[in-house]
């Protein structure tokens, strides 16, 4: 496991076969936003205790590390996966309108 002071934005993340998963959008304090390109508007939280080690500059996650979706649509950090004390941002969701009558 890495600690918050090993991650930086812009660092490449890969999985542990390798493979190139995206790079470090964001830091916080108990993980970082991954995004799988360069100004995606997909982003990921992965958690600190999900990287296996820092490699050359490079963070290696472990062989399945839990990647959690971000829906976050005012662009502020949302709080990792499993927070004591801190709420959620809600996730926007479509309403569905009633039918109008004739």
């Amino acid at each position: 496991m890495v600690g918050r002071d090993e991650v930086r934005e812009g660092m490449t993340v890969r999985d542990a076969d390798g493979r190139k998963l995206g790079h470090v959008g964001a830091v916080g304090d108990t993980h970082f936003e991954m995004e799988p390109r360069l100004l995606s508007l997909k982003e990921y939280l992965v958690e600190f205790s999900d990287v296996r080690y820092e490699h050359k500059g490079e963070l290696i996650l472990e062989r399945s590390p839990h990647l959690v979706r971000l829906v976050d649509d005012d662009g502020g950090a949302l709080p990792p996966r499993e927070h004591s004390g801190l709420e959620a941002e809600p996730v926007n969701e479509e309403e569905e309108l009633p039918a109008e009558g004739p």
